[in-house]
């Protein structure tokens, strides 16, 4: 026999809608007060993706500020090196970044 599962409030919905892409789904489950299963469930039924976008995304090392700056940096004249000096970034990321083989 299934359990019955609790209904799902607008309320609950709209924060689901809201995190979506800024956390993960176990911090809006705990959030909420649901399981990771059924939020990730529910998303699905509704259209609403939760793929981490943005900054939050996973393998985002370095704030884009930081990236951003460097670039302009660059564009003013200054060396990789002092760039990678004063934004304490690794010499390779930010040649990475100044020529754009990899983006924030």
């Amino acid at each position: 026999m299934r359990k019955k599962c609790k209904d799902w409030c607008r309320a609950e919905l709209i924060v689901v809608h809201q995190c979506s892409g800024n956390m993960r789904v176990k911090q809006i489950g705990l959030l909420i007060g649901r399981s990771e299963s059924a939020v990730r469930t529910k998303a699905r039924e509704v259209g609403i993706n939760l793929r981490l976008r943005g900054r939050f995304h996973q393998s985002v090392k370095y704030p884009e500020a930081d990236v951003e700056l460097a670039r302009e940096l660059h564009a003013g004249g200054v060396k990789l090196r002092d760039i990678a000096e004063k934004l304490e970034l690794p010499l390779g990321m930010v040649k990475r970044y100044v020529y754009l083989e990899r983006r924030a």
